[in-house]
């Protein structure tokens, strides 16, 4: 499987790509969003483990545009959840708070993404007109 980390916390974003690496999955991480969508169009991920704070201009619902990827959302934040849950309103398909890192974690947040994403595809809320 081809998997995209989003992540400027380069601890935990080290040791997911070695988790996720040590199950023979190819791994790009990035710490930053510059070019992210291109890199998605181009490399074709299977799953994208972004951070929410990550989860903005346009990232989340372009994920869910021709072929659909699930997404892993990262949250360290409790005190910020609104943040989180309008990035989960944009396409996330799982969550998975931060800092514990524990791989039975990523590994139950990455197939119940996969799960979810299959279960069936997310569409963008319209708005009301008046």
């Amino acid at each position: 499987m081809k998997i995209l980390i989003l992540d400027p916390d380069w601890r935990f974003g080290g040791q997911t790509r070695r988790y996720f690496e040590s199950l023979a999955h190819l791994v790009v991480l990035q710490s930053h969003t510059n070019d992210a969508i291109r890199k998605i169009d181009r490399w074709q991920p299977d799953l994208v483990v972004v951070a929410a704070e990550l989860a903005q201009d346009g990232l989340l619902e372009h994920l869910h545009t021709g072929e659909h990827r699930p997404a892993v959302l990262l949250t360290g934040w409790m005190d910020r959840y609104d943040r989180v849950w309008r990035a989960w309103q944009k396409g996330g398909h799982e969550l998975l708070m931060k800092p514990v890192f524990n791989t039975e974690e990523i590994h139950q947040a990455t197939i119940k993404a996969l799960e979810n994403a299959v279960a069936g595809t997310r569409t963008p809320q319209v708005a009301a007109s008046a």
